[in-house]
């Protein structure tokens, strides 16, 4: 797992309940996406696989083991690594925690919480798994600074989760369009008031509204559009009766003047040195985590961001 590069910072994850489920009706349940134990195999492998591309920053071992937003976002930051000529710090999970659910119908897919360890900060992650082609790949590394697992998913007498998909006052289908509303217009733009203010929402918004400003007083413009990228929204049901869930935004910025700080975040992604001219427009990809409660506002708990492209003329 490459090292993230995260938009503004963590929240704590605030899901109620404790762990443990009501048990089902194992018969006339659907079955599991698979068993406990394959999605352990199937995490080890990943484990393997991703620790041998990082040490080599092969890009071309990725989409065997990625896919989507992420593999995108791991493509960029190999790049960026190589561009600096630097690799990423070593890291493994520790203590994994499996979310298997069960699937009537539809991809499968599975979640691992899990912790690592970097430069002697600890890192909550929400790993989302899908089978693509007959083959389990990773689609999106949420995360969380110095936070506790996840808590109060419902878990049925042999362990399985439940996908949530209704009984919500927003369905997880309709998240990521209120929130990159929420983002692009600000508090006031249609759903956003199913989101609750914090650093993900309200604090994001306003914060891009004053660079705005401050870089129109440099004789510089700038804008920020969100837009739900184009992977589907994943979502767990808790034993409250809310859910977590998983979904991911497009972020495109656009920068005109004369001279344009280039960020290191766009290291081998754009030619050239640290200034661009005329204007630059970059690509950024968001993925996040959020607790959605029966009733309520929905509370954005862990984010994961990487510009994966940028253009200059």
């Amino acid at each position: 797992m490459r090292t993230a590069y995260t938009a503004l910072a963590f929240l704590p994850l605030a899901l109620s309940a404790a762990c443990g489920g009501a048990a089902e009706d194992a018969e006339a349940a659907p079955p599991p996406a698979l068993s406990l134990d394959q999605a352990k195999g199937v995490f080890e492998t990943y484990e393997s696989a991703d620790r041998k591309a990082d040490t080599a920053l092969d890009a071309a071992q990725l989409p065997a083991i990625a896919t989507g937003s992420q593999l995108e976002m791991d493509t960029a930051t190999y790049r960026m690594y190589k561009a600096n000529g630097k690799k990423p710090d070593a890291q493994s999970f520790g203590e994994p925690v499996f979310y298997v659910p069960r699937i009537a119908s539809g991809p499968r897919w599975f979640v691992v919480d899990t912790a690592s360890r970097v430069r002697g900060v600890e890192v909550r992650h929400a790993l989302l798994f899908v089978e693509e082609g007959g083959r389990w790949k990773l689609a999106a590394d949420p995360q969380r600074r110095n936070a506790t697992p996840i808590k109060g998913v419902e878990l049925d007498g042999e362990g399985y989760a439940q996908v949530a998909q209704d009984g919500l006052q927003v369905s997880p289908a309709e998240l990521p369009k209120a929130h990159a509303d929420l983002l692009t217009q600000g508090p006031q733009a249609p759903g956003s008031e199913h989101l609750a203010a914090g650093q993900q929402t309200t604090q994001t918004y306003d914060v891009l509204q004053k660079v705005s400003k401050s870089l129109r007083k440099s004789g510089m413009t700038f804008t920020a559009a969100f837009t739900p990228a184009e992977q589907p929204a994943y979502a767990l049901r808790t034993q409250d009766g809310g859910a977590v869930a998983w979904y991911a935004l497009k972020q495109q910025e656009t920068y005109k003047g004369k001279k344009i700080p280039v960020s290191s975040d766009l290291a081998g992604l754009l030619p050239g040195g640290r200034v661009a001219r005329g204007n630059l427009t970059s690509t950024s990809l968001v993925q996040y985590l959020a607790a959605v409660p029966r009733e309520g506002q929905v509370a954005v708990v862990g984010v994961n961001r990487k510009t994966v492209a940028a253009q200059s003329g």
